[in-house]
Formats: C-alpha cells, sequence, structure tokens
C-alpha cells in the first residue's frame, strides 16, 4: 500500500486544482513518419510497443513479436501463431519478453544474432496453463509478472506461482516495485500474493480502467477512458485536470505512456493527445496533421524522447525531441512553399498556388490549421519582400502590395522575381522581374515605376546591392556585376565572374550581404570579391565561423547573428562575439522529414528563436535550441549483417539488441564475405552522411555512400573488419567485427599431425634405406666385380668388332677403289673407243676424198681397194667384242643395269641399248654419235624411239628413267 505524508497529500490536492487548463504547444506541428503495415507482414494491430535502446524497438502485433532496428522489420511468430499482446524489452534479464493468447515467452539471441524463440507457459500446470489473452508483462526484484485476463502469474527461481483476480483485468503496470492492475471493480495492487484495493480508489470501482502511470512527484496517474485523469497518494484519489476532459470523453482513450512530464494517451477515434505536466499545454497528434490512422492502440517514448504509436493498421513514429515541425502535411495541402512572411498578427504564406493567410501565433488544436487563400492571388508567389512599411508580393503576375487579408496590385509591371530598398534611398526600391531590373519610387504614399533599368535585360531572379550603383545578379548559372549611372536609369557596365575569376563553380551561387558586404554562398564554401585584384577568394572568416568550406545555399544576417542553410543542416552564429570563441549552432535537416525546394531555398525569421523554412510539403518551422545539445551518435551506426557469399549466400551473423559479436570462423573454401552496415532510422541527420571501412587496421577506404562492402578469396588469419560514419557536423560513429579465416584443409592442425607422422615414417624408412644400403652395398660389391669382369669382355668384343669394322672398312675401301678403277678404266676405253672411231672415220672420209680423186684406168683397182679399206674400217668400228666388253663392264660397275635394261626391254636393238648405257653416263648427243657411228640426228631419233618404247610422256625426263626407274 502506498502511502504519503498528510500535508503533502494536502498540498498535492491544493496544486491540482489550481493547475490551469491546458493550452497549445509553442511550434506547429510535430513531423511524423508513417510505417506502413506492408513491412512487417501486413499484421494490423499493435498492441504494446518496447523500445531496447537508440535503435532497437520492439512491437505486440497481430503476426508476432516485431523487431525494427533502425532499419529493417522483422516478424518473430509465437509457437502457436497466436496475436502477441504484449512485449517486454528487458535490460536486467537481456531478454525480450512477449506474450500472446495462452502463451508467453522470451526471445534471445542465438549464437548467429538471430533471435530465439524460448516458450516459458509450456512449463506451467494444468491449471494455470489457459491464461488468455496476456496483456502485460512486467519485471522487478528479479520476479517475472505476466498478466492474463483474469489472473497474474509469478515467476521466481524456476517456480511459477498462480494469482487469481475475482475481475476482469484490463491492464496493469509496475510502478516503484509494485504492480498495479486496472480491473472492472477498479484499481487493485499486489502484496505478496494478495490483490488488495488501492486505498481511496474506490470511487473509480465503475470507470473502465486503461493504464496507470507514475507520477512524478509521488503515487500514480490512473487514466479512464471516458472520464479523464486520476491522481491517486496512496490514501486520496482526485481528478488530474489537464483541461482536455472533453477530448478525452469524446474519442474514448485506449492506451496511455509517459516519460519526464510527459504523458501521451492513444484515443480510440482522434489519434494521440500530448499533455506536458509542467507547463499542461497539450498537442493532438491524428489524421489532419500527419497520423496515418486516428485508432491508436499502443504508444510508448523512447529513448530520445519521441514518440512511438502503434495504430489500429500500421505504425507511426513522432518526432517530438526535433526542433523542426511542420504547419501542415499531406493530404491537406496548400502548396509547395516559397516564401513566408509576418505582418500585423498574420503569417503569409507564398505558395506555388498563391498567397494563403493565418493568424500568428498559429492556433492549432488537433483540426486543420486555419489557412485562408487571399483573394485575386492565385498563381505562383516568389518572395514576400518588406520595403519600410509595406509589404510586397512577388508574383508571377507581377507585383502587389498587401493590406491585410487583400493585395493590390501596383504598376503594371509581370513577372516579378525579388525587391529590395536601393542603399541610402527609402523611397526608391529595385525590382528584379523576368527581362531585367524596375526602379520604383514612391510618391504620396504611393508606388509607381520610375523606369527600366536601359541595357539590362535578362532575368532577374536574385541580386544584391554592394552600392546603389553597383549590383550583383546572379541568374541560370551565371554571376554578373553591374554598375549603373548616377541616375540609376541605365547600365554602363557588366561584367561575368566565373571559375576564371575565381568562384569554384559557375552554378548554385546565393549572394547576400553581410555587416554591409556582399558575400557569395557556392558548393564550396564562402566567397568574397576582392575589389584590387577584381577577383574572388574565399571567405575564411565565415567559413570558420560557421561549418567550414561546406555546401552553402543560403546566406543571411537577421539582428546579430549569421544564418547558414545547407543542404542538410542549419548553421547559427553570432556576429558580434564569433572572434572571442562564441561556438556555433550546427543543427542536422532530415531530408527524409523536410525536403527544400532547389534553387529556391529560403530562411524567414520571424523571431530571434523562430525560422520558417519552405518546402516540398509546405512549410517547416524550426526553433533554435535554447541550449546547444548534441544527440549521442557514438554507436549510432552498426554491422547489420555479415554474409558468406561463396560457394553460395549464406548469412552468419546478423545484429542484436545485446550488441553481442559471435567468434566467427570461416572455413578457408568459404573465405568470401560481405558485411552490410547501416545507421538507424533514428539518428537524426542520418540522411547526409559518409562512410568508410578497413580491414585488419589498415588504411580508411575512401568516403563513400553505399552501405555494403565485400571482400573476397582471404587468406588464413584473424580479421577485424571496421566501418566509421562521419556525419556533416564533424561526429563519427565506429562499429567492427572479428572473424578468423581458418587455413586450408593441408594447414590445418590435422594436417600438421599427418605430416609430422610422415615425417617419422620417413626417418624410420631412412634408417631401414641405410640398413639395407649397407648390405646392398656389400652385395653391390660381388656385382660391381662381375659387371667388371662383364664390361672387360664386353670391351674385348668391342674391340674385336671394331678390328672387324676395320677390316671390312679397308675391304670396302678396296672395293670401291677397285670399282673406281674398273669405272676408269671402261672410261678410258670408251675414250679410246671413241678416239678410235673417230680417227677411223676421218681416215673413211679421207679415203672418200682419195677414191673421188682417183682418175684413168687405174682408178678403178684403187678404188676397189679403198672400198676394201673401208669396209674393214666399217667393220672395225662396229666390233661386237668391244660392245661385249663394254657391256660387260658397265654392268659391273653399274649394278647390272644392262641385265635389268634387257629383262625389262627385251625388244631393245643394240644401238638402243648401247644408247641407253651412254645415257647413264651422263654422256652428249655429240659424244654418243661417235660411239654408234651415227649421225647426231640418228641420236635423236634413237632418243625417240626410246622415249616411245619406254612409255614416257612428254614430261618424262628420259635420263631421270634410266637413272632412276630401272
Amino acid at each position: 500500500m502506498i502511502r504519503i505524508q498528510p500535508h503533502s497529500s494536502y498540498l498535492t490536492l491544493i496544486l491540482l486544482l489550481l493547475m490551469p487548463f491546458g493550452r497549445a504547444f509553442a511550434g506547429w506541428n510535430n513531423f511524423i513518419v508513417n510505417f506502413d503495415k506492408n513491412l512487417y507482414g501486413k499484421g494490423t494491430q499493435t498492441w504494446q510497443i518496447a523500445p531496447y535502446d537508440d535503435h532497437w524497438v520492439y512491437f505486440a502485433n497481430k503476426n508476432g513479436m516485431v523487431q525494427f532496428d533502425g532499419n529493417v522489420w522483422k516478424v518473430f511468430p509465437m509457437n502457436n501463431f497466436s496475436d502477441v499482446r504484449s512485449v517486454l524489452a528487458s535490460t536486467i534479464q537481456k531478454r525480450i519478453y512477449a506474450g500472446g493468447i495462452n502463451e508467453f515467452g522470451y526471445y534471445e539471441p542465438a549464437a548467429d544474432g538471430e533471435l530465439v524463440y524460448h516458450c516459458m507457459s509450456d512449463t506451467l500446470g494444468a491449471d494455470s496453463r489457459f491464461l488468455g489473452n496476456v496483456w502485460g508483462i512486467h519485471e522487478a526484484d528479479n520476479i517475472l509478472y505476466v498478466q492474463g485476463d483474469d489472473r497474474v502469474v509469478k515467476y521466481l527461481n524456476g517456480k511459477y506461482t498462480t494469482i487469481e483476480m475475482d475481475a476482469k483485468i484490463d491492464c496493469s503496470n509496475m510502478v516503484n516495485g509494485i504492480l498495479y492492475i486496472g480491473t472492472d471493480r477498479g484499481v487493485w495492487v499486489l502484496v505478496g500474493n494478495t490483490f488488495f484495493p488501492l486505498q481511496g480508489a474506490e470511487s473509480l470501482a465503475s470507470n473502465r480502467i486503461r493504464g496507470i502511470i507514475p507520477h512524478k512527484g509521488g503515487g500514480v496517474i490512473i487514466v479512464t477512458a471516458y472520464d479523464g485523469l486520476f491522481y491517486s497518494n496512496g490514501r486520496t484519489t482526485v481528478p488530474f485536470i489537464t483541461g482536455a476532459e472533453d477530448f478525452m470523453r469524446e474519442n474514448e482513450v485506449f492506451c496511455v505512456a509517459s516519460q519526464d512530464d510527459k504523458i501521451a494517451l492513444g484515443t480510440i477515434h482522434k489519434g494521440v493527445l500530448l499533455i506536458d505536466c509542467a507547463t499542461m499545454n497539450v498537442k493532438y497528434f491524428n489524421e489532419n496533421n500527419g497520423l496515418r490512422n486516428n485508432t491508436v492502440l499502443s504508444v510508448a517514448f523512447d529513448s530520445q524522447g519521441n514518440l512511438w504509436a502503434g495504430l489500429d493498421s500500421g505504425v507511426d513514429y513522432i518526432s517530438l525531441s526535433s526542433s523542426f515541425t511542420n504547419l501542415y502535411s499531406y493530404p491537406y495541402s496548400y502548396g509547395t512553399g516559397y516564401t513566408a512572411a509576418v505582418e500585423d498578427g498574420y503569417l503569409y504564406l507564398g505558395t506555388n498556388r498563391g498567397l494563403y493567410y493565418t493568424s500568428y501565433p498559429v492556433k492549432l488544436n488537433g483540426d486543420l490549421p486555419d489557412i485562408h487563400p487571399i483573394p485575386q492571388s492565385s498563381g505562383q508567389v516568389w518572395n514576400l519582400c518588406k520595403i519600410g512599411d509595406d509589404l510586397f508580393c512577388l508574383h508571377d503576375r507581377g507585383i502587389f502590395q498587401i493590406k491585410g487579408t487583400s493585395v493590390r496590385r501596383i504598376t503594371d509591371i509581370t513577372g516579378a522575381w525579388y525587391c529590395q530598398e536601393v542603399v541610402g534611398q527609402p523611397d526608391r526600391m529595385f525590382v528584379g522581374v523576368y527581362n531585367g531590373i524596375y526602379l520604383l519610387e514612391k510618391k504620396a504614399g504611393e508606388w509607381s515605376v520610375l523606369c527600366k533599368v536601359d541595357g539590362f535585360m535578362d532575368s532577374c531572379r536574385l541580386f544584391e546591392q554592394e552600392s546603389a550603383r553597383v549590383l550583383w545578379v546572379y541568374n541560370s548559372g551565371t554571376l554578373m556585376r553591374i554598375e549603373l549611372s548616377e541616375d540609376l536609369t541605365r547600365q554602363i557596365n557588366m561584367k561575368f565572374y566565373g571559375v576564371a575569376e575565381g568562384l569554384p563553380v559557375e552554378r548554385d551561387i546565393h549572394v547576400a550581404k553581410i555587416e554591409g558586404r556582399v558575400y557569395f554562398a557556392t558548393p564550396q564554401g564562402i566567397y568574397k570579391y576582392n575589389i584590387h585584384k577584381d577577383m574572388m577568394e574565399p571567405c575564411s572568416d565565415l567559413n570558420n565561423l560557421l561549418n567550414g568550406a561546406v555546401p552553402y545555399t543560403r546566406l543571411l544576417e537577421y539582428h546579430d547573428r549569421l544564418i547558414s542553410l545547407s543542404p542538410h543542416e542549419i548553421c547559427i552564429a553570432n556576429l558580434g562575439t564569433y572572434k572571442r570563441g562564441a561556438n556555433t549552432s550546427i543543427n542536422p535537416i532530415r531530408q527524409s522529414l523536410l525536403e527544400l525546394v532547389p534553387p529556391y531555398e529560403a530562411l524567414i525569421p520571424l523571431s530571434d528563436s523562430l525560422i520558417v523554412i519552405p518546402s516540398e510539403e509546405g512549410f517547416a518551422l524550426f526553433t533554435i535550441p535554447a541550449v546547444k545539445h548534441r544527440q549521442d551518435l557514438t554507436h549510432s551506426v552498426y554491422i547489420r549483417n555479415m554474409h558468406l557469399t561463396y560457394p553460395k549466400d549464406s548469412l552468419v551473423f546478423t545484429a542484436n539488441f545485446l550488441g553481442k559479436k559471435p567468434s566467427l570462423t570461416i572455413d578457408y573454401t568459404s573465405n568470401s564475405v560481405r558485411f552490410d552496415y547501416s545507421l538507424s532510422f533514428i539518428a537524426l541527420g542520418s540522411d547526409d552522411v559518409r562512410f568508410q571501412y578497413r580491414l585488419n587496421g589498415g588504411d580508411w577506404s575512401d568516403y563513400t555512400t553505399v552501405r555494403t562492402k565485400e571482400y573476397s578469396n582471404l587468406s588464413e588469419g584473424d580479421y577485424t573488419f571496421e566501418v566509421k560514419v562521419i556525419y556533416p557536423d564533424g561526429t563519427t560513429s565506429a562499429d567492427d567485427i572479428s572473424f578468423r579465416v581458418l587455413p586450408p584443409w593441408y594447414r590445418s592442425a590435422p594436417a600438421y599431425v599427418c605430416y609430422f607422422i610422415l615425417a617419422l615414417l620417413g626417418f624410420w624408412y631412412v634408417y631401414r634405406w641405410d640398413d639395407i644400403r649397407v648390405k646392398r652395398k656389400k652385395q653391390q660389391a660381388v656385382v660391381e666385380k662381375d659387371k667388371e669382369l662383364h664390361e672387360m669382355e664386353k670391351e674385348f668384343e668391342a674391340e674385336k668388332a671394331l678390328r672387324e669394322k676395320q677390316i671390312m672398312q679397308l675391304e670396302k675401301e678396296k672395293l670401291e677403289y677397285d670399282l673406281q678403277h674398273k669405272s676408269q678404266e671402261m672410261a678410258n676405253l670408251m675414250i679410246n673407243f671413241v678416239r678410235k672411231n673417230e680417227m677411223l672415220t676421218e681416215i673413211k672420209s679421207e679415203i672418200f676424198k682419195v677414191a673421188s680423186s682417183l682418175k684413168g684406168e687405174g682408178a678403178r683397182e684403187g678404188k676397189q681397194l679403198l672400198v676394201v679399206i673401208n669396209s674393214k674400217i666399217d667393220s672395225n668400228i662396229q666390233s661386237d667384242e668391244v660392245l661385249k666388253r663394254i657391256e660387260d663392264q658397265f654392268d659391273l660397275i653399274h649394278n647390272n643395269f644392262m641385265k635389268r635394261l634387257h629383262a625389262r626391254h627385251p625388244d631393245l636393238s643394240n644401238n638402243e641399248r648401247m644408247m641407253c648405257a651412254y645415257l647413264k653416263m651422263n654422256l652428249s648427243t655429240k659424244e654418243i654419235a661417235p660411239l654408234l657411228n651415227i649421225s647426231v640426228r640418228g641420236v635423236e631419233t634413237i632418243r625417240y624411239r626410246l622415249r616411245k618404247k619406254f612409255g614416257l610422256e612428254r614430261e618424262d625426263s628420259l635420263t631421270d628413267y634410266l637413272s632412276n626407274k630401272l
């Protein structure tokens, strides 16, 4: 039983009764992130939410226990596949408890990090087995409490105790170590193993209790479905007045969560009600300002002070701790925001649809914002500018002067971008239009066109005055410095400035005037103009004052502050004290929530602490933090998964809520790995981050936005993979995982044991081999002797064979000599025979001459004698014996050529056979003719007959036939 001192009780009652009614929070609507049920298996109702730390959140969902690690959703069903009604993230037992229908248990990470379910209800006795719906799980002093429909089960030291309640239990909570339950018979507390009614709370017996939460000053706050909140100190119970009692009564409160001074109530019909108990301000979140569904079944605060809401369909995340809020959201949109201004109690909003207004401060009470269009302003609004006491709307259709809730067009100018008071001339202003610059003048309270600046015809979207006569104009990738005449009516000089003149880029340049000097915001920092060099140069003073030479899209001076806008952050610095070391406030912009409209980004200060930022979805309000607070991002990056990619993709590690990393060992055959690393969704500024990684303490990689890294063909050894994230403000976070690649089988410990055994066997073999070698050596000596004798015999035989070979060689040489001698003899014989025949032929010729010269009576006898001599000569030329000798000699020399010739061609005549022999001897036709005692023509005739008898074609050679084919 809770007890407090009497005087304290009365003081509390007085304070509660004197509390003011609820008021709206400062600021606009908080950004809400919607998570569709399709992300986690289309499970509808989410009954309970349990954040574990900065990025692990667990949900009791219709499909099972749902885990969200800041990036990925996973569903873990229970054994009986029932709806999960409750979930508890235990920081003491390091478990995630879950309760369903007649079942409860817990999830723990396995060796690879994957959650494994352990059922506890299976060990309950038969009389306690049917718990019904397990709507609550709590722990205190190492005791686990499981709340069912009509009973509570205590678990201590492995034993279960069932405590039945004679009532329907609607809710329960553990407050300061005491279990409170809300039933249809009021509020009860568990003391030991017995329920007692909460003292002083008897009046609540007829109310439907939805939740019980601790009160910061002691005691508890009891939440009812229709009758609001009640405070109980353990002796008395009084209403806890918030000013939203009518809202609760009309929309039925279903769930509650608290943190510090904040109480979040989820309703059945109108979303979430947020109460700040310190100020009694209230705030509403419903379908009008971004909530996906108005039926809220569960709410829970995370460690950052943001709020999770489990809906009838889907889950929403309400960013309470962010400095950014929004005015309206889809589908209740008034267009894309471009500009805004505050004047005379009105907030004017310029969008692509026209000009709108609402009261300022904006009143938000859970309904749609009270925003109205200004008549005759439909169309694109580019800027809202104040000149003196006049507020102008720069519009696609021209320039309008705003008076309250109406506008009046001034001049016949069309397509106006921006206007600015002429330096030193408060009754004049420059107006940048689509095709030049106009000079307007105010006379008798009315503005009129003085002239259009002659000579300048370009579009003038952004400009700033260096002086009344010198303008810097940027438009569509071109920066110009324009000098005007004394009367400001015409352009007398213009020069373009780009990379050649010192700028880092040609595009995305914004002109701003800070403390009377023109500066240029670029994607590579802030630049200034050096008039002496007529060049651009980096401005180190302003860069160091803000966040370094990073991309800047806008610069603005407001009071004594310098405000810069970058794609991912807002920087605020103090111009008056920065040289003395004042800190700069760097505030990340979460682009997933706030998407700017390039190149029309704008900053519109409403006060020293409020800045309006137009966006794609409308308008955001940035509240400058009173105290510089930096979110702890030390553990924001984490290695989510580790996969083996060869020979097939397999998961060996997944991140878990305990941060446990196993001692991983990988086979050498699977030595290709992939790491997936991420940032938690909850980490602010996670849109513009860069990663670096390294392996085994090597050099960090280049900056990358890729969130996966793969290594292949790793050699054996120990490895540590590290990943680091760098935020825009320079904050870093890191994570690592270690693993070991085992050596291949032939370099493993068993392999080395085998090698050792084989070495011993080798040594034993060498020893045995040496013993055998000695024996063999002795045997070999005998063999060697025999071999020597055998070799001597072989040498003797070889010498004998050599001598025989030499003898044969000598005999061969003798035969060759004899053959050569015979050939020479036959050649000499042939030569002699040829000479003899030639001589005899000459003698015959002379005899014919002598015979023809003989005349007279004695001539007859002389001629007869000469004929006899001639006949003897012919017989001598045709001597068969000589031919026979030549033929025998020829056969002896040429391997029986004549015999082979006669055998193949027996029909040859003697002259033809001799002709063949002469051709075989390579004698010429002239040499053959006297041998055959015929003319040269006769020799050709015999050659022709031989070719015919041999059957040779025209292209065949007769000599080749006789030499090679016969």
